[in-house]
C-alpha cells in the first residue's frame, strides 16, 4: 500500500510561474445598486492597468486585492475614491487570513458571492498572489495546480528556481515525492504593458 501512495505522489515534471511580492492592499465597498456595482468593476479594470488585482467578492460587497511593486500611492488614490463615493467602504493595508473571514462574514450576510481564492499547500492559508506550479504526476495524466504564500515562500526566496520549488514541493502537507532529477521548467512571466502612474486621480464612470 505505501508503494502505490509514494508513486501517486511521485512527480515527473514540474513547471513555475515565478511571482514578484509586492506591497499589498484590500479594498471592500457596498455597493446599493447595480450602477454602483458597474462602478466600482470599471475602477478596479482601470486600477488593473497599473498593478496587479485580484476580485474577492461580487456583489453588495465588493472587495479587491491589489499588489503593487514600488510606489504606493495608488492606494492612497483608490481609497480616496471609494471613501467620497461610496457610503461604506473599507481598507486594509494587507492581506491576512483576518481580513479574509470579515469579508467571508460580510459577504454571508448580504448573500453576496465570493471568489474561492487558492490555498496554502504548505500553511493552508489563502492568498490572492501565490507562488503558483503546475506538477506532472507519475500516475496521472492530469497535471495538478499548486500554490505557495508568500510567507512560505519567503524561505526559499534565495535560492535557484529549482531548489525554490523543489523546496516548498518538500513541505507540501500532500507529501508530493520530489527527485532531485525532476525537471523543472520555468514558465516566463507575461509582462503587460502599463501606462506610467501619474499624479491625477482616477476617475469613476458616472
Amino acid at each position: 500500500m505505501s508503494k502505490q501512495i509514494s508513486r501517486q505522489r511521485e512527480l515527473t515534471s514540474v513547471s513555475l510561474f515565478p511571482t514578484h511580492p509586492g506591497s499589498r492592499a484590500v479594498f471592500l465597498a457596498e455597493a446599493r445598486t447595480k450602477k454602483e456595482v458597474r462602478q466600482i468593476r470599471e475602477l478596479f479594470d482601470m486600477v488593473g492597468q497599473l498593478a496587479q488585482v485580484v476580485p474577492i467578492s461580487h456583489g453588495a460587497v465588493m472587495s479587491y486585492a491589489v499588489q503593487l511593486q514600488g510606489d504606493t500611492t495608488l492606494f492612497g488614490k483608490i481609497e480616496w475614491l471609494l471613501k467620497t463615493q461610496f457610503s461604506f467602504s473599507l481598507v486594509e493595508r494587507n492581506f491576512s487570513d483576518v481580513t479574509f473571514q470579515l469579508i467571508r462574514s460580510l459577504c454571508e450576510e448580504s448573500d453576496t458571492q465570493i471568489v474561492e481564492l487558492p490555498d496554502c499547500g504548505i500553511c493552508g492559508q489563502v492568498d490572492p498572489f501565490p507562488t503558483r506550479a503546475t506538477l506532472e504526476m507519475a500516475s496521472s495524466r492530469q497535471p495538478m495546480h499548486v500554490s505557495y504564500c508568500p510567507r512560505c515562500s519567503a524561505r526559499h526566496a534565495e535560492e535557484d528556481p529549482a531548489a525554490f520549488i523543489q523546496g516548498l514541493l518538500t513541505r507540501d502537507r500532500r507529501g508530493f515525492k520530489v527527485g532531485r532529477a525532476v525537471p523543472v521548467r520555468v514558465v516566463p512571466e507575461i509582462v503587460e504593458e502599463r501606462p506610467l502612474w501619474e499624479a491625477a486621480p482616477l476617475a469613476i464612470a458616472v
